[in-house]
């Protein structure tokens, strides 16, 4: 008997809830503004837990040794983009992602972000391992995706990058690396980003100029305001602007995003947008809507992911298009390291 993949991610993540659930706590600890690093969290594991997922921790920790992580509330749980952009440290992420659209059609994809802090070299530099769809050059998230994006081909890309300026709460670096391909496709990217507060609100401003060998140049604009409503709700509004030469027209996409703490495991985010371009004229492309539940299946660096999402495209005559990501996601650093401890 055949069995597709897909089939077996799914299969694998029911496990994953099934086993995980026994071993869930109901007491919050994670809100936005506490920084992950002030915790020593101590996870009790249940006998199911450890006896299904023990053989993982000696490999992790192996590989955690030397990466280190720093976020804040939900972009840590959430592993969000800005804990890779932001940390100065060495941090990982592995993903694969499996997306189903409304014929019942699945594809299977994966993602990895990696940045290793070379602390010996005396430039201070970073290397810089991605894979993604032309990361720089695409507004908006994996489910705010249409189901034909998230079918490209993904691409792979390896970098230098050097802190190049950090002046007045601002953080600009450099990226010097190649778009492992053939031909090879060489690039550079400068990125800066600050962090403010404006009254209740947290700001956090980036600026990104690229240039590709193969597209020429571009630049991208993020603006996110977030602000906590409650202990367990946080409001995020996120507007994304991108030109590039070689579409030579403007994108902008704008989100909002309610984020809800369930327990120090479980999150649901609650998110709405739309996408438009400005060519021939300023025009709404899509806009669309999706849930996410996300859970945390051991200790605090084993995640999973169910997002529906239903998306109404223009080239579709504003038709529905529902869509379900199923997600599977490993997060490394010291952050992820699980202390055990010294036995008396």
């Amino acid at each position: 008997m055949k069995i597709h993949f897909p089939h077996l991610t799914t299969i694998l993540l029911l496990l994953l809830v099934s086993i995980s659930a026994h071993g869930e706590a109901e007491d919050s600890y994670l809100t936005h503004d506490e920084d992950p690093e002030d915790y020593d969290i101590d996870y009790i594991l249940t006998p199911y837990e450890e006896d299904f997922f023990s053989f993982l921790d000696t490999p992790h920790e192996i590989i955690s040794e030397g990466v280190e992580g720093m976020a804040q509330g939900m972009d840590l749980f959430f592993a969000d983009e800005n804990v890779y952009t932001e940390t100065t440290a060495s941090y990982a992420r592995l993903s694969t992602q499996t997306y189903f659209n409304h014929e019942g059609a699945s594809s299977t994809t994966g993602d990895i972000r990696l940045k290793i802090d070379l602390k010996k070299t005396k430039k201070k530099l970073k290397l810089l391992l991605e894979s993604d769809t032309d990361r720089d050059m695409q507004t908006g998230t994996d489910t705010s995706k249409t189901p034909s994006q998230q079918n490209e081909t993904i691409s792979f890309y390896a970098a230098v990058q050097k802190e190049i300026s950090k002046k007045r709460d601002w953080r600009t670096r450099a990226s010097l690396g190649i778009k492992l391909r053939v031909p090879l496709d060489p690039f550079l990217r400068v990125r800066a980003h600050k962090n403010f507060r404006v009254a209740e609100w947290k700001i956090r401003f980036t600026e990104t100029l690229f240039w590709f060998n193969s597209k020429g140049a571009g630049a991208s604009s993020l603006l996110e305001m977030d602000h906590s409503l409650t202990k367990s709700l946080l409001f995020r509004s996120r507007t994304t602007e991108l030109w590039t030469d070689f579409l030579d027209y403007h994108e902008v996409e704008q989100s909002f995003t309610l984020y809800h703490e369930l327990t120090d495991r479980r999150a649901v985010s609650y998110n709405i947008g739309s996408y438009g371009i400005s060519q021939p004229r300023t025009h709404l492309v899509r806009y669309y809507a999706s849930i996410g539940y996300r859970q945390r299946v051991h200790r605090d660096w084993l995640f999973i992911e169910v997002s529906p999402a239903i998306t109404y495209e223009r080239d579709n005559n504003f038709k529905s298009e529902r869509s379900l990501m199923l997600k599977l996601e490993m997060v490394f650093g010291n952050k992820y390291v699980y202390q055990q401890a010294e036995e008396n």
